[in-house]
């Protein structure tokens, strides 16, 4: 497989990735119910996530699963598989992988730049301020910080406001790792066509 998510996984990981070009896309009745009442733009980005879900659970052997919304939205995942779905602005991307090799994934795609130095207080750490002010593209590091800060989140399951400042985060060419307590976590990154996406598993 070719793409900017083959660029993230690793053994035991699947994934599936389309870029909205306006094309057809279905969505399955089960799920339909979810974003009945959803403006359609919301509707598109439900059907474009659940489409690459059940692409990457196909691998799996659950490519016919209904993948419905749990609590706080998040998707429910087959029994045995868990998994991870995003999307941004022209572009959607699903993880999955089986529990018994990993415990929690995450996934996140952001546009390129938006990630404002006005907002890095509220966002990272002093020290990744810095990191930050160093890189050759602060504008990239910064949108990939956040989106690994917001993968480790999934990955993690937390719950509640998004702690970004809870989560440190050390940006490696293709790779990061996120610490939060006495919690570790790993993950990769890409960038293409100027959407960052980002992987983490535990």
């Amino acid at each position: 497989m070719r793409g900017l998510i083959s660029r993230l996984l690793v053994p035991g990981l699947f994934g599936a990735e389309i870029w909205d070009e306006g094309q057809a896309v279905a969505l399955h009745p089960g799920e339909e119910i979810h974003v009945a009442r959803s403006a359609e733009k919301r509707r598109r980005d439900f059907a474009l996530g659940r489409a690459c879900a059940r692409a990457a659970m196909a691998h799996l052997g659950h490519g016919d699963a209904v993948i419905a919304k749990g609590e706080g939205g998040a998707p429910l995942w087959p029994t045995g598989l868990v998994g991870s779905i995003t999307h941004t602005a022209g572009y959607a991307a699903a993880l999955v992988g089986e529990q018994r090799n990993f415990t929690g994934l995450g996934i996140d795609a952001e546009q390129v730049g938006g990630v404002a130095p006005d907002l890095w207080p509220r966002l990272f750490t002093a020290g990744e301020q810095d990191s930050l002010r160093a890189e050759p593209d602060p504008l990239l590091a910064a949108t990939l910080l956040f989106s690994a800060k917001e993968a480790s989140y999934k990955a993690w399951a937390l719950k509640g406001a998004l702690a970004f400042q809870e989560i440190e985060v050390s940006l490696a060419t293709d790779s990061f790792s996120a610490v939060r307590a006495d919690a570790r976590l790993a993950g990769r990154h890409a960038t293409e066509k100027g959407v960052a996406l980002v992987a983490a598993w535990r």
